[in-house]
Parts: C-alpha cells; sequence; structure tokens
C-alpha cells in the first residue's frame, strides 16, 4: 500500500532528478525553445518539496493535488500548467484515502492523462508527453512497476 509519506518521497524524488537534470532540460529546450525548462521545472519541483516540508498532505490524493497547484503556479510556460494538471487530476482521482495500490495509482495516473490530453488537446501518438505517460500508466493499472 502506499500512503501520504510515499507520494511525499516520490516528489522529492522527482525534485533531485529534475536539479540533477535541469541543465540538459535547458540544453534541449535551446534547440526548440527559449532556453528556460530546466530553469523552469527546477523552480516548481523545488517549491513542491518546500511546500510538502511546511504544510505536509495527509493523503496520498492531498498530496498530488498540492504538488499539481504549486508547479501550475510556479511553472512557467506550458510546461506548469500540463504537469500540474497531470498530478492535480491523479489526485483527485485518490480521492481521500489515506492508503492506495499501485493499480489505483495506475487508475488516478490514467485520470492525470486523459485531463493532459483534453487540455493540450493531443493524443497519444501525437509525439507529446503523453506518449511516456500512457505506457506507464498501463503498467500500473495493470498492477506492474513497483518491485
Amino acid at each position: 500500500m502506499l500512503d501520504a509519506a510515499f507520494f511525499a518521497r516520490w516528489m522529492a524524488a522527482a525534485d533531485a532528478a529534475v536539479d540533477r537534470e535541469a541543465d540538459r532540460l535547458t540544453e534541449l529546450d535551446a534547440a526548440i525553445g527559449d532556453a528556460d525548462h530546466g530553469v523552469n521545472m527546477r523552480r516548481g519541483f523545488t517549491a513542491v518539496v518546500s511546500a510538502q516540508e511546511v504544510e505536509p498532505q495527509a493523503t496520498p490524493g492531498a498530496v498530488l493535488v498540492a504538488a499539481g497547484r504549486r508547479l501550475i503556479s510556479t511553472v512557467g510556460g506550458a510546461s506548469g500548467p500540463l504537469y500540474g494538471t497531470l498530478l492535480r487530476g491523479a489526485g483527485k482521482a485518490l480521492g481521500d484515502a489515506a492508503e492506495v495500490t499501485p493499480e489505483d495509482l495506475g487508475r488516478a495516473l490514467r485520470a492525470g492523462v486523459e485531463a493532459v490530453a483534453r487540455l493540450g488537446g493531443a493524443a497519444a501518438g501525437d509525439k507529446t508527453m503523453l506518449d511516456a505517460l500512457e505506457p506507464g500508466a498501463r503498467a500500473l493499472e495493470r498492477g506492474g512497476g513497483f518491485g
């Protein structure tokens, strides 16, 4: 079972990964955008972790909803709304349960992916972030992905 502490650790791990790869994200963004993706994502995930430390959330869903809100409010460009919508959609789908299963998380991620698709008007196969998110959600729905 996955509890709020698991989800807080997940956000901390995401923060560490974004921090580690921020320069590379910015370098990739420079080829097609305005070269600020790494900086923006670093700022957003740092804010997510800081907010969780100041005001810990009690449920998995609340952790994800709060993280999504923080990303929307701190990450510039399209990335904040897209990643924020993913996490908020997943968090809302988890509801108020104190613990969830990996399959619950898979279904919740599916809801988040669908929210991102609606927001961006995209579908799997359009060469967007959905192409990475869809297989992950599917694997978790089937009970895979943990251990």
